[in-house]
């Protein structure tokens, strides 16, 4: 899987090594914890990184699982997008063939809403059909051990 993680408009890059997801238990209520590790290349060093959403409800995440696992099978041009309400955030999918991205590409924009509690910037997961599919498996299992954790 050869997942890049584009912050800034672009202008920094990491690697995306791994997706961590752990059961949360806050207010009485479950949610899920989402980090992504990344690896980011400098000039000079290596450096990793945590990156972390707001916390999902079992609702979010579902929404989240069936929206990557839609991408990853889109076979032409299709754009898709979702919102996760209870966390705020706004996933857009772009396939490739869109001008914007190579055919075989796959994009996962994350946004937060105008409405959201926790404001943070933009950031986009980039990979082929392949690693994007690939990667839609990886989030399945994920969720499915933590639904059984917790």
């Amino acid at each position: 899987m050869n997942v890049e993680l584009s912050l800034n408009s672009g202008q920094i890059t990491a690697e995306l090594l791994d997706t961590l997801i752990l059961p949360r238990f806050a207010n009485g209520r479950a949610s899920l914890s989402v980090e992504f590790l990344c690896r980011q290349k400098t000039d000079a060093s290596v450096q990793q990184d945590r990156l972390r959403l707001p916390a999902l409800s079992w609702f979010d995440a579902n929404l989240l699982q069936s929206f990557t696992k839609q991408l990853a099978l889109a076979t032409r041009l299709e754009n898709c997008q979702v919102e996760l309400p209870d966390a705020g955030l706004r996933l857009i999918g772009l396939s490739g063939r869109d001008r914007v991205l190579p055919a075989d590409a796959r994009a996962i924009r994350v946004e937060p809403l105008t409405t959201a509690p926790r404001q943070f910037a933009p950031f986009v997961l980039k990979g082929t059909q392949a690693d994007i599919r690939t990667y839609a498996r990886k989030l399945y299992n994920r969720l499915w051990e933590a639904f059984c954790r917790g």
